[in-house]
């Protein structure tokens, strides 16, 4: 049998007297159980089911491949539709059966090599061990195992990295530790209330910043889901005299911020380029504002202590943006360094006080 690779794949099917392929052709998906099982194929308004007996190969056209072998359960030899997932000098196959589901590793169309998750007669020997065996001819993948998992796109993947022998950091979980420093910025909107801060010239403060992040690779892709804990204060002080009144501004800030990001991480070896894009909220865990006000007149100093809690909302929402470089220690380990921008401010309180954020962050993962 030879299996035929259509551009631009539409629905086909063949059997054992021809190839049939047309934009007319109907196949019922079904789950991947029932896929292994029959084609389902659709007939005026009926739908017929052949086996892999019948059906030599069929295809949807969102491209999914099932292909009819000859596989062995519990000492027992079965027809089965494949559904292939690499094609290549190795091909790579799934099952979904009752009960369980395997992958098939397949050379030259000669063989098919069963990479249960864990080895029937010894639990210690799991697919990974397999996946090592087999692929041993090429040492550019034997980091990326480790990382494999035991999943359609992961393995995929491997596989298709494996055919090409690859040498490139496998996208997997990471969780580490990040500290910086940060300049923040309080920016005053029109619309406040209390108009003499606005004559107030706030610049960027400094402070430092530590933090816990994990990241999620999405799809086995270059893409994760970055996500974080912060933990940064700030401490505020400004002075103006305007309109014969001696304004001072005294804030203490301590914050909890969690950023949600989209990191793209460009596929290089050794030092990979990144780019973060995502929204924040931010948890203002102390919020101190106090306002003094000093009117002078004939040598009589009248002060005004107002406190204004609400110039600064407790919770407040936000965007990042930034970009950096990750540098590769060994095969899991990894450092970071990231120039990053946060703009945060009140969705429920629009007038009150914005935030600005520079950060330069540097961080390992373990």
């Amino acid at each position: 049998m030879v299996s035929l690779e259509i551009c631009g794949q539409g629905n086909y099917f063949y059997d054992k007297d021809s190839f049939k392929w047309d934009e007319g052709i109907i196949l019922q998906n079904g789950s991947d159980l029932m896929n292994s099982k029959f084609c389902q194929i659709k007939f005026s308004s009926s739908v017929y089911k052949y086996g892999p007996s019948e059906i030599y190969e069929y295809g949807f056209k969102d491209g999914r491949i099932y292909i009819s072998k000859e596989i062995t359960i519990l000492d027992s030899a079965q027809q089965v539709f494949l559904e292939l997932l690499v094609r290549g000098k190795t091909n790579l196959y799934y099952l979904k059966g009752k009960g369980f589901r395997i992958f098939y590793l397949e050379n030259d169309h000669t063989f098919l090599n069963e990479i249960p998750k864990k080895d029937y007669k010894d639990e210690k020997i799991g697919f990974r061990e397999r996946l090592s065996d087999f692929t041993s001819d090429c040492h550019n993948v034997s980091d990326a195992i480790k990382f494999t998992s035991y999943r359609k796109k992961s393995l995929s993947k491997l596989i298709t990295r494996y055919n090409k022998c690859e040498l490139k950091p496998f996208p997997h979980f990471r969780y580490g530790l990040n500290i910086g420093y940060e300049f923040t910025k309080l920016i005053i909107t029109k619309g406040n209330e209390y108009q003499y801060i606005n004559y107030l010239d706030f610049k960027y403060d400094g402070g430092f910043l530590i933090a816990l992040f994990a990241d999620y690779p999405i799809s086995a892709s270059d893409f994760s889901l970055h996500t974080e804990l912060n933990f940064s204060k700030h401490g505020f002080s400004y002075n103006k005299l305007v309109e014969e009144k001696d304004i001072d501004f005294v804030s203490n800030i301590s914050s909890l911020k969690i950023p949600v990001l989209l990191r793209y991480e460009y596929p290089l070896n050794k030092i990979r380029p990144f780019l973060n894009v995502g929204l924040l909220g931010s948890f203002n865990i102390r919020n101190e504002i106090l306002v003094y006000e000093a009117t002078i007149t004939e040598n009589i100093i009248e002060i005004n202590d107002i406190e204004e809690s609400g110039l600064i909302d407790d919770i407040q929402q936000g965007y990042c943006i930034g970009g950096g470089i990750e540098c590769r220690l060994n095969y899991r380990n990894s450092f970071f360094f990231e120039i990053r921008y946060n703009n945060q401010f009140s969705i429920t309180n629009p007038n009150s006080i914005k935030i600005s954020e520079f950060k330069f962050i540097t961080g390992i993962n373990f």
